[in-house]
């Protein structure tokens, strides 16, 4: 999902062409990554920016209001890494939120990775199938990156492939890439076993896989804001934010792209012209009461956890919420003026999923020939 006034390119792979035909809206990931930098590059934005630096702490100065950054670039000065401090009237955390994985406590596995470290990864580590030719190989999680990862394993690792599912799939592929026939789905994982060596998987129907080579976990990421003493998680999300955006304790502070499910990068592009508005005083949030009852009432919808940042199904509601709130810049004022939302991007992104869906289907199908 592209800007509303910067297109992606239209350069396609032929692995994606292969699978989706020459029509494919699916893009390269480094063709994604030089559009996101050619944002930055086309009006020299890239002077605002420091790159190779970590934000080591932010905190709001209770006596000036003014946030207070402690920064780092690491190798600097003759390979001495280079701190200083600056500070800012506001701060905007568009830090994401898929970045530290999340590993599920299992029984044993803390002994099994001490004893060997680099047969458990998560998927944010995976790089390919090739390093796991002719292993026996235990995927866990039944989203979309542990859909992608098991797929990819055949034809390359041992055959079957077991696969950790909780029966709860991505509500946008369901089950589709788990059905293969070099996939052997199993029930979550009770415990393992790495003594003399022996690594075993047990799983709670009491069946258990021995001598695994690679245990790679697909089980998402986990909330991490090290750099914000201040600003607490909680189940997964953060909380007191309004819209998603605005934290209800404090006007200076806004966070980008704390959603799931929600059209990246569009919806990103709404948050962020709503957040320079409102920062700018430009545009004005509702009473903290109305916020706080905001946040209340998506509780007792969704719950007070991961699925309270989920936008789907109701993208509609949300992206004209952020517009309206956002209002349009004056005559000759600077600014974007956000468009109406659109059935067709919702559209896009339903048939891009279905394509998905019978890529597997083909394969699934093809395997299952090749066996008769």
């Amino acid at each position: 999902m592209e800007y509303s006034q910067e297109s992606i390119p239209t350069i396609r792979s032929e692995m994606s062409i292969a699978l989706h035909g020459p029509d494919t809206p699916f893009r390269h990931h480094t063709v994604i990554r030089q559009y996101v930098e050619d944002l930055l590059n086309r009006n020299g934005y890239q002077n605002l920016v420091e790159y190779n630096t970590t934000v080591e702490r932010a905190v709001k100065n209770p006596k000036t209001g003014k946030w207070e950054l402690v920064l780092r670039r690491a190798g600097k000065l003759g390979g001495y890494d280079y701190w200083w401090s600056e500070t800012f009237d506001a701060l905007v955390v568009a830090s994401g939120h898929f970045s530290v994985p999340y590993i599920p406590s299992i029984p044993g596995l803390k002994e099994w990775i001490d004893k060997d470290p680099e047969s458990v990864l998560h998927t944010k580590q995976y790089r390919g199938p090739e390093r796991y030719r002719g292993k026996k190989v235990v995927t866990v999680g039944a989203s979309v990156s542990a859909a992608d990862t098991a797929v990819s394993l055949i034809g390359s690792a041992q055959s079957p492939i077991y696969a950790v599912v909780r029966g709860r799939y991505n509500p946008y592929f369901g089950d589709y890439a788990f059905r293969h026939p070099s996939i052997n789905r199993k029930p979550p994982i009770s415990r393992v076993s790495s003594d003399n060596r022996q690594r075993t998987v047990y799983f709670e129907d009491g069946t258990s896989v021995s001598d695994v080579d690679y245990i790679i976990f697909g089980t998402g990421f986990t909330w991490a804001l090290p750099y914000l003493p201040d600003i607490p998680t909680r189940n997964n999300r953060i909380p007191d934010l309004y819209l998603h955006v605005f934290h209800q304790n404090d006007p200076t502070l806004a966070f980008l792209g704390a959603v799931g499910a929600g059209l990246t990068f569009k919806i990103f592009e709404w948050q962020a012209v709503a957040a320079a508005r409102v920062l700018a005083g430009k545009a004005q949030l509702p009473p903290l009461e109305e916020q706080q009852k905001w946040e209340q009432d998506r509780i007792a919808k969704k719950g007070d956890g991961p699925a309270f940042s989920v936008i789907n199904p109701d993208f509609r509601e949300y992206f004209e919420t952020l517009r309206q709130l956002a209002g349009n810049p004056k005559a000759g004022e600077p600014g974007r003026v956000l468009p109406p939302f659109e059935q067709e991007w919702l559209d896009l992104f339903n048939a891009g999923h279905e394509r998905r869906i019978r890529m597997w289907q083909k394969a699934n199908e093809a395997a299952a020939k090749s066996k008769l």
